[in-house]
């Protein structure tokens, strides 16, 4: 609880070095994921495990496997992103059927994508997951569903990185990185 955030240089999870402690806690306490959020929450980071270490999932890797969840799991209405985010999402909602939008940059656009958002994300570790929550990326709501969909894999005896890969079989490998 120091404002001061003494252990990282910048205490956004993007940041270089700023998930070193969670991702040593991570390995000690033999963990199946770990989750960071930024200081007012509004972002969320995803690291899996691999061999040999962590590796943080990207923007927009996040960004699909929570849509994936989303509308496996049947929640309704329009998935939006943006023209800087990964092309993979407007991929899976034309073969999925769903109603698809894409916007500029920024939450502002994101959440004006249509009434019936279902969900947006950005690439910048932005998500939207309950928009009849709140109508903004928030980093709570998208670390619960993170680990929901976490757990229901694992219980499948699957992983993030499993499902990443079963995505990338069906709709090509997207690789995507922040310039």
């Amino acid at each position: 609880p120091d404002p001061d955030f003494p252990t990282v240089a910048f205490p956004n999870p993007e940041e270089p070095g700023a998930m070193d402690h969670l991702l040593a806690l991570a390995t000690t306490a033999g963990a199946d994921l770990a989750i960071a959020n930024d200081p007012d929450a509004d972002r969320c980071a995803v690291a899996i495990p691999v061999a040999g270490g962590w590796r943080p999932l990207r923007g927009d890797e996040l960004g699909v496997l929570l849509a994936d969840h989303l509308i496996r799991r049947g929640t309704p209405g329009t998935y939006a992103t943006t023209i800087v985010s990964s092309q993979l999402l407007g991929r899976l909602c034309a073969a999925r059927g769903v109603p698809y939008a894409e916007t500029l940059t920024g939450f502002k656009w994101i959440v004006r994508a249509a009434e019936d958002l279902a969900f947006g994300y950005e690439e910048a570790l932005g998500y939207c997951v309950a928009p009849t929550l709140v109508r903004d990326k928030d980093g709570i709501t998208a670390a619960l569903t993170a680990a929901e969909l976490a757990a229901g894999l694992e219980a499948q005896g699957r992983t993030l990185a499993d499902r990443l890969d079963e995505l990338a079989a069906e709709f090509g490998v997207h690789a995507t990185d922040q310039l």
